[in-house]
């Protein structure tokens, strides 16, 4: 065997650093001997994923430092940076880079000449930088510094704020410091102040709003408006966060004609309950020197799985504390308040299903003393007691509701009122027909006081009666416009027996005539209440006609139906109600429907052939053919009470040019020959502001009118100035009316959403 020749000392040497020098040459990677772009795969300290380098040339140690140049793009988890030049220190993740950076973290953008970045716990900071956070609304501004202080929270330094798309600043905030947690939801500006249009309208030391639509402790933007009866207003909220399921806002409001006053809304919220309180208090009316105050407490609550509690609570200091200090035509029309308290109770014995209710109801009544109204009984207390059972011997349905109420009133009859109205049905249903027959009695006592002379003190009534229910269902497809639709044709045929019993003794705590129309001639009393049961025998035939969609839906609904005596009414309301002397009543018709995609229409008649005169109609029509573009006109005529109604009523939201809406309602009186409700506006979108200026002119009373102007301007994700309540007042005041800065994008109206076929970069 040969032998190795024996290495010399200096032969060892060199070969140990030539194994040196390529040990470094594989932990070593230079620019100059990479042909193409490079990519390392960096394990980094902290609990997230793996760091991706990609760059045009990429060099360092192993374990300890990388260092990438040319097109450096970064990667780790939902965080990414863009930059020519970047080190990374890999025992402690942080990042230096330099020249054209961008830092993508989620969807927020953040742009600037450099960036110092730790990895492991998302801080850092970036110079003279631009940024864009997306959120719900899209806000972007420029810094002089961005420090991250971790996930979605920035703190940045000599800073602007705007939600307004590029080159387009119609408004910002600038501030010396401006923190945006989107943890808390909140934003907070030191030193800023509100720029718009070029002009600063707002400046502060110290403010905050939020980010989102999240509730938020703290002051509300000022609102104000002017009204004849109130003069200008100007009031601040301040909205208190209670807790997750609570909340409190009070609102300070001065008012030039009548002075200062305080207003309050407290929610709660929880698994079994819920309600809200509200309190107005004026301590002095400058123009009726006096004290003034509203409340209203509304809470229900599921006790225990069979015991409901409710209130309803309602008072205010004066008859006319609405038509001085409310513009809203549902509160100044108001002429009865509610006092509630009930429980209910429902349960089971022996096989039958019971329920219990008691309740303690009295009103407070707002007089006009143009149009005095008598008020209301209150029920001190009423008692409600129902029983029943369905499918008795696969055939019967029975129901036994029974009732006890005291009826108290200042000044007519009061007295306490037993009643019992069992019923048994028998009813029969198939595939294209029905038939129930159904027996009753009603039965009611009283124990009276306060009564009028040779007026019985202890009156009763029995009244038994009869009634069958009947009808067919015929159903044939055909071609509507080119679509496949279902008709129906649905005769029914409806009978009351009931004899007569002589009430006329009896005194009316409850009891009233309802409308005639088609829910009222499809029951067996003519009367609602407990106190009067009429005498009938008589016959309701109906004819009722569908098309029906594929999807079920009504496309078109026609009703006709009339009521035929076998003998004439004799029980009235009262004693001196005439009695029916036609063999008839007056004929119903009903059409209505969504002939055309975007129209709706509802129309009832009341004709009387005997009179040979319409009674009552009313008409609708509503045209909607996109979000916030809607036009509606109704007119309602009615002749059967004192005194006569002819009133029209016209209301729309519809675009005049881009971005520009006009806004209206006119609600007249041709039998008054006066408007009831006037009011015409323009709302403006520009984007990321939307400003809305109404004027109302409202009957209050009789001989009261007011005049309110409504001002309110909002920035998109930030708040809003001028009258704090007006989108509420418009959806009330016209049927179909939107918001033309939604916050969800799909209820953005088609002429302001991008007209591009690709969304808005910013």
């Amino acid at each position: 065997m040969q032998q190795r020749p024996a290495r010399s000392p200096a032969h060892r040497a060199a070969r140990f650093a030539t194994l040196f020098l390529g040990l470094c040459a594989c932990l070593a990677v230079r620019a100059q001997d990479i042909a193409g772009p490079a990519r390392a795969n960096v394990a980094a300290p902290g609990a997230k994923g793996p760091i991706t380098i990609d760059a045009r040339s990429i060099e360092g140690i192993s374990g300890i430092e990388v260092t990438a140049r040319g097109d450096v793009v970064l990667k780790r988890d939902d965080t990414t940076i863009f930059s020519d030049y970047l080190k990374l220190n890999q025992e402690f993740g942080r990042v230096d880079a330099q020249g054209g950076v961008r830092l993508v973290r989620g969807a927020d953008r953040f742009f600037g000449p450099g960036l110092r970045y730790d990895t492991r716990n998302d801080t850092g900071e970036i110079d003279d930088a631009h940024y864009v956070v997306v959120r719900e609304r899209t806000a972007r501004g420029a810094a002089k510094r961005v420090d991250f202080l971790g996930p979605n929270h920035v703190l940045l330094h000599d800073a602007t704020y705007t939600t307004c798309r590029p080159e387009k600043d119609d408004w910002w905030i600038e501030a010396r410091e401006l923190d945006l947690n989107y943890n808390t939801e909140v934003g907070i500006a030191h030193g800023g102040k509100l720029e718009f249009l070029g002009h600063t309208i707002a400046a502060t030391p110290y403010a905050s709003f939020p980010l989102t639509n999240a509730r938020k402790t703290g002051f509300l933007a000022p609102s104000f408006g002017h009204n004849t009866r109130r003069g200008f207003e100007v009031a601040l909220p301040f909205y208190w966060n209670i807790a997750p399921e609570q909340d409190l806002t009070l609102t300070p409001d001065y008012m030039t004609k009548r002075g200062a006053e305080l207003r309050s809304d407290y929610r709660f919220l929880g698994r079994t309950y819920s309600g809200e309180a509200r309190l107005e208090y004026l301590p002095h009316d400058n123009v009726l020197n006096e004290r003034r105050y509203g409340m209203s407490v509304q809470a229900q609550d599921q006790i225990t799985p069979n015991l409901f509690g409710q209130v309803n609570l309602n008072k205010v200091s004066d008859s006319q504390y609405f038509v001085d200090l409310s513009s809203n035509v549902s509160s100044t029309s108001v002429g009865v308040l509610q006092r509630l308290g009930a429980l209910s109770y429902s349960g089971s014995m022996f096989g039958l299903g019971y329920s219990l209710q008691t309740q303690v109801q009295n009103f407070q009544t707002l007089q006009d003393p143009l149009a005095p109204i008598v008020p209301p009984y209150n029920r001190t207390p009423q008692i409600d007691f129902s029983t029943g059972k369905n499918d008795i011997a696969g055939r019967f349905d029975l129901s036994v509701p029974a009732q006890y109420a005291r009826f108290t009133h200042p000044t007519l009859v009061e007295g306490a009122r037993f009643s019992l109205n069992p019923r048994v049905a028998m009813p029969y249903l198939a595939a294209g027909y029905y038939v129930t027959p159904k027996i009753g009695l009603h039965y009611a006592s009283y124990a009276l006081t306060n009564t009028a002379p040779l007026q019985p003190r202890q009156p009763s009534v029995s009244v038994p009666w009869f009634s069958l229910d009947s009808g067919l269902v015929f159903q044939r497809g055909l071609s509507w416009f080119g679509e496949d639709v279902t008709q129906t044709l649905e005769p029914r045929l409806f009978y009351v027996y009931a004899p007569y019993r002589n009430q006329d003794q009896i005194p009316l705590f409850d009891t009233g005539v309802p409308d005639f129309n088609f829910a009222q001639i499809f029951t067996e009393n003519r009367f609602v209440g407990g106190d009067r049961f009429g005498d009938a025998d008589e016959v309701t035939l109906a004819l009722t006609s569908r098309l029906l969609t594929s999807g079920g839906q009504e496309a078109l609904r026609a009703m006709v139906g009339q009521r035929y005596y076998f003998r004439h009414d004799r029980v009235g309301l009262t004693a001196s109600s005439p009695p029916s002397d036609y063999g008839s009543s007056a004929l119903l018709g009903s059409l209505g429907g969504r002939v055309f995609r975007h129209w709706t229409f509802d129309t009832t008649a009341e004709y009387d052939p005997h009179l040979k005169q319409m009674q009552r109609y009313s008409a609708s029509l509503q045209f909607a053919p996109q979000i916030a573009k809607v036009l509606n006109l109704s007119y309602q005529f009615d002749r059967t009470q004192p005194p006569e109604i002819r009133q029209v009523d016209l209301s729309g939201q519809w675009p005049v040019k881009p971005g520009w809406y006009a806004i209206g309602r006119w609600n007249y009186s041709f039998a008054n020959g006066r408007l009831l409700e006037g009011l015409a506006g323009l709302e403006y979108n520009a984007g990321c502001w939307v400003v809305r200026g109404l004027v109302q002119r409202l009957q209050a009373a009789a001989q009261t009118t007011s005049n309110t102007i409504l001002f309110q301007i909002q920035f998109n994700g930030l708040g809003q100035l001028g009258t704090s309540d007006v989108v509420n007042f418009l959806k009330r005041d016209i049927p179909g009316y939107a918001v033309t800065n939604p916050a969800e994008a799909r209820l953005v109206p088609p002429s302001m959403q991008p007209q591009l076929p690709f969304p808005q970069v910013f």
